[in-house]
């Protein structure tokens, strides 16, 4: 008897291609499949997911857990592992933001100075 929690090889198929918002054919594509055939095989239950299948999804969708895929149990998401350069990447992105809010503040200053000046200027004839 099925777990509750243990998914089929249909749902969880569709559950995939579900988080993948693509189509049946397009999630095939996706993974290096020309057509939907074998997606559809899963779907219909006359195939089950092979390991080789199940590392397809995961190569193109890393999020997703392959022990999942494989046994139904568990969670399909995975918590992504965050590398060095990640974080520094992020960091990195941080800094320009605030950067960037520096230099728009700047610009409305400027901008201010400028329309008050505006009314300074005498016109030659």
């Amino acid at each position: 008897m099925k777990n509750q929690e243990e998914k089929s090889f249909p749902e969880i198929m569709l559950a995939i291609i579900s988080h993948a918002k693509l189509s049946r054919r397009a999630f095939g594509m996706s993974i290096g499949h020309t057509s939907g055939t074998m997606i559809d095989n899963v779907i219909n239950g006359r195939n089950g997911i092979s390991a080789g299948l199940a590392r397809k999804i995961t190569n193109r969708y890393p999020e997703i857990s392959y022990e999942w895929i494989l046994t139904g149990k568990g969670t399909m998401l995975v918590k992504p592992k965050e590398t060095p350069i990640d974080s520094l990447l992020l960091k990195r992105v941080e800094l320009l933001e605030q950067l960037i809010k520096g230099q728009e503040a700047r610009l409305s200053i400027m901008e201010l100075r400028l329309d008050k000046n505006k009314n300074l200027i005498i016109p030659i004839i």
